[in-house]
């Protein structure tokens, strides 16, 4: 294992030494021959350098730094020291084990250039730019690059995702320019109204149905999203407030396909981007939020950004799973309930109980980003109430707390 290349990188050594081996490793023939581990080609069997030129293109050609996260066969170090720039590269090892099997079998001596840094991805929580990845390291990452590894996913789509949710908002905010959307009172008014208040937020993830007791008596403590609104109704629960940011009127008529008997007492707050022919049906109190609330695409955030604007000093999440935990991706009546195959090589995240459950490319954006949120407010306890969705960074898993 290019045991030379490794010396000045004693602790990813160790690390590299430890790993088990991946379970199946083998090569396609080809101009460039390719690694495959487990199932995965590491890098083009056709032009190697070609690939890796275009991967490249992430980093400036003037940047003095760049960092890498995973190196394949090493071809995407190479391009990016073959530039005069460049003064220094870290390369981040996304799984030792996939490290460890490379290292073995292809020639290294990129490793050999001062200006590279090999590192483990602990202790490593943001990505450092500029930076290029690795498509085959992304997929193949292991528990401790797991999240360096849905940060990268996430920033490559977030131009995408930016444009998408940028065109629904302004499509939706003209829309809503009327005399009804301008008479309902800001959402502003009721921020500051709980001050150091314990608030839930219900996400309408699977294990929210396990919390229905509990909330019965703490429905004046409960935000919840759009989606829980008709789960939750139907277990006899009126939230003190509901969110809704989709943009999409057909969506939106099947999650509040409810009785409208009892929701007087619950304030709808909504986003610019919801229909206005849905606000109009509402029975109850009603705030806009055109440019109050934090999202990243996700009505939790939203949910849990009001929470945090009202003056929670505590917020619980309640069926924020960000995971499909046997397939299932909601709660059980919600409208949008569907049950998905569980693919072994799709995404997946690790839940409280440390286990590996599946999980959806949005659903971890999602997460990755409601983890940057919580670093970002060190003044509210963040409490997450189900080991069996995904762990999230910087809330304090306290599932068995209260009784249910």
């Amino acid at each position: 294992m290019n045991a030379r290349a490794l010396e000045r990188f004693p602790e990813v050594a160790r690390a590299l030494a430890a790993a088990s081996a991946p379970a199946e490793v083998g090569w396609l023939a080809g101009p460039t021959p390719a690694l495959v581990v487990d199932g995965v080609q590491l890098a083009s069997r056709v032009d190697a350098r070609a690939e890796a030129a275009l991967q490249a293109r992430l980093v400036p050609e003037h940047a003095e730094r760049a960092t890498l996260y995973g190196f394949a066969q090493g071809e995407l170090a190479r391009v990016l020291l073959a530039r005069p720039a460049l003064r220094a590269l870290d390369v981040v090892v996304l799984s030792a084990a996939v490290a460890r099997a490379v290292l073995e079998r292809c020639p290294a001596e990129w490793l050999a250039d001062t200006r590279v840094r090999l590192r483990l991805p602990a202790g490593l929580d943001e990505l450092a730019p500029p930076w290029a990845a690795s498509p085959a390291d992304l997929r193949l990452a292991d528990d401790e690059g797991a999240r360096l590894r849905d940060l990268v996913v996430l920033e490559l789509a977030t131009p995408l995702i930016r444009r998408r949710l940028g065109e629904r908002a302004r499509e939706r905010e003209n829309g809503n320019a009327d005399a009804r959307f301008a008479s309902d009172a800001p959402v502003e008014e009721l921020f500051g109204t709980r001050p150091g208040a314990s608030l839930c937020v219900a996400a309408a993830g699977p294990t929210l149905a396990r919390h229905y007791r509990e909330l019965a008596a703490r429905a004046h403590e409960l935000v919840a999203v759009d989606a829980a609104l008709k789960p939750l109704r139907a277990a006899g629960i009126t939230p003190a407030f509901a969110v809704s940011q989709d943009a999409h009127e057909g969506n939106l008529r099947r999650l509040f396909a409810l009785p409208r008997a009892g929701l007087e007492s619950c304030t709808l707050v909504y986003l610019p981007s919801v229909p206005t022919i849905v606000l109009e049906e509402w029975p109850g109190p009603r705030r806009a939020a055109r440019a109050a609330l934090w999202s990243s695409g996700s009505v939790v955030h939203a949910a849990v950004d009001l929470a945090r604007a009202l003056g929670a000093r505590r917020i619980e999440l309640i069926g924020a799973d960000f995971a499909t935990p046997a397939g299932q991706s909601h709660v059980a009546g919600a409208a949008c309930e569907k049950v998905r195959p569980v693919l072994a090589a799709g995404p997946w995240v690790r839940n409280g109980r440390g286990v590996r459950v599946a999980t959806l490319a949005n659903l971890l954006g999602y997460l990755r980003d409601l983890e940057r949120y919580i670093a970002r407010h060190p003044e509210v306890e963040f409490v997450n109430r189900s080991a069996d969705g995904a762990a999230i960074a910087g809330a304090r898993l306290e599932e068995a707390s209260r009784a249910e």
